[in-house]
């Protein structure tokens, strides 16, 4: 019961804590006699840096558990599949609050090239959504017919969706760090 409060008060605590992001930018324009502008953004995209740490480690950690799993010969159990669901529900999770700030800030005024990485970065947030479903279908799957092939397609998809979250995981990265999206200047 302590490790079940301990798995759904934290992510609550988390995304709490995420408010205290700051949600102003400043817009430099490469005219030297034109004005700063000032972009507001608008709260819901202050929800997704939180979401995303959790899309990131969680299916990084089930992906961990299956290899510790591996290596002592034991089979998945209700730990594996618990850690699995919340992997996916933390990537859908992304996926949709990236796509409502997506579409938040698809109207202001940025670069072309930070607009092209931001809907190469929605396009594999919702391409990782559904590999993640897909990767959780059969693990559902597994639970009720224990065949091998369908445990080794189900790794397969797993390691591919963790590979597939670091890349996203870079072009975020990218778009904070290099292009400022997101952050106040």
């Amino acid at each position: 019961m302590k490790r079940f409060i301990i798995i759904f008060c934290a992510p609550l605590l988390f995304s709490l804590f995420s408010f205290s992001h700051e949600r102003e930018a400043v817009y430099e324009v490469s005219e030297p006699s034109a004005v700063q502008e000032k972009i507001v953004y608008p709260e819901v995209v202050k929800l997704h840096p939180p979401v995303v740490h959790f899309a990131v480690a969680l299916p990084l950690f089930t992906l961990l558990l299956e290899g510790l799993y591996h290596l002592r010969g034991r089979k998945p159990d209700e730990v594996e599949f618990f850690a699995l669901l919340l992997s996916s529900g933390a990537v859908i999770g992304a996926a949709v609050t990236g796509y409502i700030a997506h579409e938040s800030m698809e109207n202001l005024p940025i670069t072309p090239q930070a607009l092209e990485l931001l809907h190469t970065h929605q396009t594999l947030g919702i391409a990782l959504a559904g590999l993640f479903s897909l990767v959780f279908l059969l693990r559902l799957v597994y639970t009720f017919k224990p065949v091998p092939i369908i445990h080794h397609l189900y790794l397969l998809l797993l390691l591919t969706g963790v590979a597939g979250l670091l890349y996203q995981g870079n072009l975020g990265g990218k778009l904070v760090y290099n292009f400022g999206l997101g952050v106040s200047g």
